[in-house]
């Protein structure tokens, strides 16, 4: 799904409450959108960013925090945010993300344009500008909070910060190794009665690293299409 229609001016900024603002400082001394301007038309292509799933797993948690771990262009973080707009949720979305793009991306062969997305300028990617970009036309500023940092990283850093996330969803990588990595990074950080989301079910890599730690945790997998979730018990304690 795809977006490129440039609104006459960005949105006013929705409110993601008092943590959004708390963390913001604590990362970056205040929000990452202060004096910021949109450099770049809006657009939203991404995959799987609107899918059904994420929208029913928002509905019944009322997620307060989402960790979505590998952004891309923020396509499926302003979903997030139109969930939690949609069902009332005081809550806020921290966007993990390198912005330099996987692997794949980074195939000059490629006739989707998706290298072109990377919006290289003298051997760096340009996608944090155009997810910044984004997040900003949609008027959503006040509940993203981004993290430009690995999974790896992130995933420390916020364990450092002791927050209690509800909702994370895993999309950085598709091989086996980095997939399976993120879920045992990001399954502790999950609140008892929160939930862990995967995203390119088909990919076998990614198949098997769901499948490998579902069972590695004894917990039963849901899937549906290209989304695999995890349950956390809601007596389960974060370790």
């Amino acid at each position: 799904m795809s977006e490129s229609k440039t609104p006459s001016a960005p949105k006013p900024p929705v409110s993601g409450g008092g943590l959004a603002k708390r963390i913001s400082r604590r990362l970056h001394g205040g929000s990452a959108f202060d004096g910021f301007e949109p450099r770049l038309p809006l657009d939203l292509q991404g995959w799987n960013s609107q899918h059904p799933m994420l929208t029913r797993l928002v509905k019944e948690l009322k997620p307060k925090v989402v960790v979505d771990v590998g952004v891309w262009k923020g396509a499926s973080v302003a979903h997030f945010c139109k969930c939690l707009e949609r069902f009332k949720v005081d809550g806020f979305v921290i966007a993990v993300d390198t912005f330099l793009g996987s692997p794949e991306h980074w195939d000059r062969s490629r006739s989707d344009g998706v290298y072109e997305s990377l919006r290289m300028e003298h051997g760096w990617p340009g996608l944090y500008w155009q997810f910044m970009s984004n997040i900003a036309h949609l008027g959503f500023q006040d509940r993203v909070v981004p993290l430009a940092q690995s999974s790896e990283n992130a995933a420390v850093i916020l364990r450092r910060l002791a927050l209690g996330i509800d909702l994370v969803h895993i999309d950085a990588a598709h091989e086996y190794e980095p997939v399976l990595a993120d879920a045992r990074r990001y399954w502790p950080l999950v609140n008892p009665g929160g939930a862990l989301v995967g995203d390119d079910f088909g990919w076998r890599g990614v198949k098997r690293a769901a499948m490998e730690f579902s069972a590695e945790i004894g917990i039963e997998m849901e899937v549906q299409g290209a989304k695999w979730v995890l349950r956390k018990p809601p007596a389960e304690a974060v370790t």
